[in-house]
C-alpha cells in the first residue's frame, strides 16, 4: 500500500511541477516578447504548441497538445523519480 501512495504521490506531483513551470517560467522564457508575432510568422514548434487566435490578439497561447504534452512529462518525470527511489531502498 506505502508504494502504491507513494507512486501515484509521486506521478502527481511531478505533474503539477512540470504544469507550474511550464505555464510560468518556461512558458515567459520561450515567449518574451508575444507581440513579435505580430509582424513574424511562428516557426513549427510554436505553431505545434501555441494558437495565435483572434482572441488573444494573435498572441501565442498555450494549446490542448501543450497541455498534454506539459501533463505526459511530468507523470514520466514522477514515475522514474519512484522508479529511483524504490531501487535505493
Amino acid at each position: 500500500m506505502k508504494k502504491f501512495v507513494l507512486k501515484y504521490s509521486l506521478l502527481f506531483i511531478g505533474a503539477v511541477l512540470m504544469f507550474v513551470l511550464n505555464y510560468s517560467w518556461l512558458h515567459n522564457v520561450l515567449i518574451p516578447d508575444p507581440c513579435y508575432y505580430h509582424f513574424h510568422n511562428p516557426n513549427v514548434v510554436m505553431e505545434l504548441f501555441y494558437d495565435f487566435g483572434s482572441s488573444s490578439n494573435h498572441h501565442p497561447e498555450p494549446n490542448l497538445i501543450n497541455l498534454l504534452f506539459t501533463i505526459s512529462f511530468g507523470l514520466i518525470i514522477g514515475y522514474y523519480t519512484f522508479k529511483y527511489l524504490n531501487v535505493r531502498k
